[in-house]
């Protein structure tokens, strides 16, 4: 794609200094340079000397501007703010950035170039037009950047294969796979995310592509030193952020494009779903065997089939006679309902479908040049699509969703909204895709073309439900789920990475997969546990099951023609190791809730690859099959069949334990027995591990609280456990209760002390029970100062065991020996 490129726009004939930006005139072409924060600059360059307007839908949220200082120095530009630094070869055009030490990164090799493109150049397929549309969607726009030699390229969204992804080319459109399940050599797929870190030893700094437009990288696979920046739409935006931690990129990143949404408490609980639970007998049936085999659950999702011939927004009453005491059935069982809605509205205005009628009248779907709706083919058969790039139609959209409100219904799942469209009914032979025509106008003025908005379709449609469930039931925290998305879908929605295959391989995938979405800015993702389509297997379903356990969405779903998929359909074997793997997860909700604030406030992710925590160590930069679980908990399961024993590498500097034993590891590295239903867990030294009780669901609030407290032998650690109604908004307005605690090294002693509760709300009444492991038993200990009564030895776990109330008030725990 960047052969026969034109000559360089350089040299550049001025600039000037702004406030808070530095704008340059090529002899051809603009280049603008914003501080956006002291640690954020953004770059633009558009060929024609006119920078694109700004979009009402643009994933960027505005932040107050830093200062940013410009200075000339022998033909160079230099600009600098409190955090990082950049040069600009007036002769050259050349644009490098700095750290505040001085260090060279993100350097180009040379000025931006741009010509036109072709569509059969890029990966868009199945495209209705043959050509694409006149104007900037023609132009595609090059950069290209050294690539240090040590450095690693991660992130990039929803993808597969290794979790460093240098060498190869990766571009950005969203698509629903035509093929059964995704495999490695896929590129494309539902979510787009133009975003990547660079990690090298010392430094780590990421790069945003801020366009909406098809765009692609290059990442040394064409020449292996070279990193090529590509989009289409006429002009270059990216914002390059300085790290200098993988943590601080994540943080930069969700500051400029919104913090990651706070999910109800339910939602981290266990949901199960098929395609489709089909009837009511159906639905309550699984809410009971659940309950009958004192399985945890909090949600039952269901798919399409309860719908009258797929219609969203309705119900077929035959399978359904009465949805309000379906739902109510769920509730009563203490499980929440999911429904899945698609974008796709049946183009019936014959029969007095309201949704199609309300959304002809109002103008709300996509059309075509000549003011006709634009329609395709998808589950209802003939269908039209809403326009959700008008603020109008999110609205609407919004709205639609009060039936479903008033049901009951406890969140939205969204599909198809990539949006997945087909050129004839699923059920004549010869499907293939149909895609949106990219000429197609969109916007409340017709402003943008498809071409443009095409990747921001399930974004938009995922903010424009949680929105109208906000409006629809103010006191309760709205929940969606989402299959498409784009950088700042975190803002609105969790997300799963789709159809997926019952194959060992994607068992193996889902960790870099979903460890690269957390490094975008997404922290609530997931896989379908088991796999999408064909049969999975006692084996790999438990192991399935065993991962899945730390996913921050932990659902099971699967294809209508595939075998149950239940944990009771494997024989009482596995259905007692899948039973131990969902107890698990609920004994860790309260260590997971407050990785979910956490994840709200500054960004960082549930599940993060060894480097995000351990950035020093570079021979763990490649790792992808153990994972961090916050910060506390490294988990490295089996992703093989057979395998009963794995090597498990220790980040070095710390004490490691084996969670499930509770005694230290004396090496850098084990090989850890992995028994099914065994996967090995280790907790990092500095520890105190908030555990809850096991439940049936997350309506039960947690009744015993326990600290699995781990002590390090150099470090001290500290935690604070975040708690709130796991409902409301009223968070927001300081309803929290935070714990600060923490253990001393146990070369000094390993006292703990838990500091009295802050905030406003308080939880439940609750046994608090101390779980202290120590190399030796102590002789006594002493709490508050005094004499402490009724502790215990666990001789095998080497632990002090110490239960009190847990009355909210400031303790210290000390051993003495």
């Amino acid at each position: 794609m960047d052969e026969n490129l034109p000559e360089s726009p350089c040299p550049i004939q001025s600039w000037v200094s702004q406030a808070s930006a530095c704008v340059a005139h090529y002899a051809q072409g603009l280049l603008r340079i914003d501080a956006v924060a002291a640690d954020i600059l953004r770059v633009r360059f558009a060929p024609s000397g006119r920078l694109a307007p700004p979009r009402s839908w643009s994933p960027v949220l505005d932040l107050p501007p830093a200062g940013l200082s410009v200075t000339e120095e022998d033909g160079v530009v230099r600009m600098s703010t409190d955090a990082m630094g950049a040069t600009l070869g007036l002769e050259c055009g050349l644009l490098q950035f700095l750290t505040p030490e001085g260090q060279v990164f993100a350097a180009d090799l040379g000025a931006p170039l741009w010509r036109e493109v072709a569509l059969e150049e890029t990966g868009m397929e199945h495209m209705p037009e043959p050509e694409l549309p006149a104007g900037d969607a023609r132009i595609g726009v090059f950069l290209q950047k050294r690539m240090a030699p040590e450095e690693g390229y991660y992130g990039f969204g929803q993808r597969t294969g290794q979790l460093n992804r240098r060498y190869r080319r990766l571009t950005n459109w969203t698509i629903d796979k035509s093929s059964p399940g995704h495999s490695r050599g896929d590129d494309n797929m539902y979510q787009a995310h133009p975003m990547f870190m660079a990690v090298r030893p010392g430094l780590a700094w990421g790069l945003y592509l801020n366009s909406t437009w098809y765009s692609a990288f290059d990442l040394g696979a064409a020449d292996e030193e070279v990193l090529t920046l590509f989009t289409l739409g006429g002009e270059l935006d990216y914002f390059v952020f300085a790290g200098p931690t993988p943590a601080a990129v994540v943080e930069q990143l969700t500051r400029l494009t919104g913090r990651p949404m706070l999910p109800p408490l339910w939602a981290l609980g266990y949901h199960q779903s098929r395609w489709s639970y089909g009837t009511d007998a159906d639905v309550r049936g699984i809410a009971q065997t659940f309950r009958e085999h004192w399985i945890p659950i909090d949600a039952i999702h269901l798919d399409i089939d309860y719908m009258d011939g797929y219609r969203i927004f309705t119900w077929d009453r035959n399978r359904f006679p009465e949805p309000s005491e379906t739902i109510a059935a769920l509730h009563e069982a203490q499980v929440r309902a999911v429904t899945i809605v698609d974008p796709g509205v049946k183009n019936d205005r014959e029969t007095g479908y309201r949704t199609a009628e309300s959304g002809l009248a109002g103008g709300h779907f996509i059309q075509r040049p000549d003011g006709e709706p634009f329609t395709g083919w998808v589950w209802p058969d003939e269908s039209l699509f809403p326009d959700f790039c008008r603020g109008a139609t999110r609205q609407w959209w919004g709205e639609l969703h009060a039936d479903l409100v008033g049901l009951g219904i406890d969140g939205i799942w969204c599909d198809m909204n990539e949006p997945s469209i087909v050129d004839r009914p699923f059920k004549v032979s010869g499907v293939c895709e149909q895609p949106v025509p990219l000429s197609i106008t969109q916007g409340d003025d017709g402003e943008a073309l498809h071409a443009e908005t095409h990747n921001l379709y399930g974004q938009l449609m995922a903010q424009a439900t949680w929105e109208g469930l906000e409006r629809l039931r103010p006191e309760r925290r709205p929940w969606v789920l989402t299959r498409s998305g784009f950088v700042g879908t975190q803002r609105w929605a969790a997300s799963w990475m789709g159809d997926n295959n019952a194959w060992w391989e994607h068992l193996e995938m889902s960790l870099p997969q979903l460890a690269s979405m957390g490094l975008c800015g997404s922290p609530h993702v997931g896989v379908d546990i088991g796999g999408f389509y064909q049969n999975t297997v006692g084996e790999l379903y438990a192991r399935w099951m065993e991962l899945g356990t730390f996913y921050p969405f932990m659902r099971c779903h699967t294809h209508c023609d595939s075998r149950p998929q239940e944990p009771w359909s494997f024989g009482p074997e596995i259905e007692a190791i899948v039973r131990s793997a969902i107890e698990l997860r609920y004994r860790l909700l309260p260590y997971l809730y407050t990785l979910a604030h956490l994840a709200h406030r500054t960004g960082q992710p549930l599940l993060r690859p060894l480097l995000y925590d351990f950035p020093w160590a570079t021979h763990l930069h490649q790792i992808q099959d153990q994972v961090m679980i916050g910060p506390q908990l490294m988990i490295a399961p089996v992703c093989a069949p057979g395998v009963r024993r794995r090597l498990v590498e220790l980040p070095p500097g710390h004490t490691w334990y084996d969670f499930r034993t509770g005694l230290p590891i004396d090496s850098d590295h084990l090989v850890a027995d992995a028994p099914l239903g065994g996967i090995p867990i280790l907790v990092r030294g500095g520890s105190v591990l908030t555990l809850g009780n096991i439940r049936p669901s997350t309506a039960d609030p947690v009744s015993e609280l326990t600290l699995e407290v781990y002590p390090d032998h150099n470090n001290a650690g500290n935690w604070t456990l975040i708690e709130d109604d796991g409902e409301s908004f009223a968070y927001r307005e300081g309803a929290l209760c935070e714990t600060e605690m923490g253990i001393a090294p146990a070369g000094q002693g390993a006292e703990l002390w838990v500091a009295a509760r802050r905030g406003d709300y308080r939880p439940p009444a609750r046994r608090l029970t101390v779980r202290l492991h120590l190399m030796q038993p102590p002789v006594g200990v002493l709490l508050d100062g005094n004499e402490a009564d009724g502790w215990t030895w666990d001789d095998e776990r080497h632990a002090l065991v110490l239960g009190l109330d847990d009355d909210g008030q400031e303790h210290r725990i000390t051993p003495r020996f």
